[in-house]
């Protein structure tokens, strides 16, 4: 497993099968958690920029496929994606991605604030636009604030005890 390219492609199909199989089955308050924006999240920094799209526009049509939502979810992840390096910058400071190794690497050195700071920033873009394309109207703004504040509540709640579960046990 030291070949990059088998440990992107093992992530892509254990994150994008338990969306689909688990989390996709779970409701918590008429929503369901969306696990799979820890694929775009975790993914390696320094990899091939147009590899990193192509499977999140997979990623993004499978899910889309197997949700019923019509090209939604893949808009949103690839907004998303596109951005990634301006939240990282944002979240971490000066961060020059050519310097880390690994994405475990700027996942346990930093803090706290730093994390979340992240996590809300690419869960509530990622909704924001998810639900607001879903919608495609401004009279349900209402309704779209608050779908996107429970979702990306309950999602980033799951996304760290996710990331916590399987970087820190890295670190030991």
């Amino acid at each position: 497993m030291k070949n990059i390219n088998q440990l992107v492609f093992l992530r892509f199909l254990f994150i994008i099968l338990s969306q689909i199989l688990i989390f996709n089955n779970i409701l918590i308050y008429g929503i369901s958690p969306n696990i799979y924006l820890i694929f775009l999240i975790v993914f390696p920094l320094t990899y091939n920029k147009s590899l990193f799209y192509i499977y999140i526009f997979i990623a993004g049509l499978i899910l889309d496929f197997f949700s019923n939502t019509y090209g939604i979810i893949t808009f949103s992840l690839l907004l998303s994606a596109w951005f990634r390096p301006y939240f990282l910058k944002f979240s971490f400071g000066h961060f020059d991605a050519s310097k880390v190794r690994k994405t475990a690497d700027y996942i346990k050195e930093t803090s706290l604030y730093q994390k979340l700071t992240f996590l809300i920033l690419m869960y509530f873009t990622h909704q924001f636009l998810l639900f607001s394309v879903e919608a495609f109207s401004f009279e349900k703004l209402d309704w779209i604030i608050k779908k996107t504040l429970i979702s990306t509540i309950i999602s980033i709640i799951l996304c760290y005890i996710f990331i916590l579960i399987f970087y820190t046990k890295n670190a030991r």
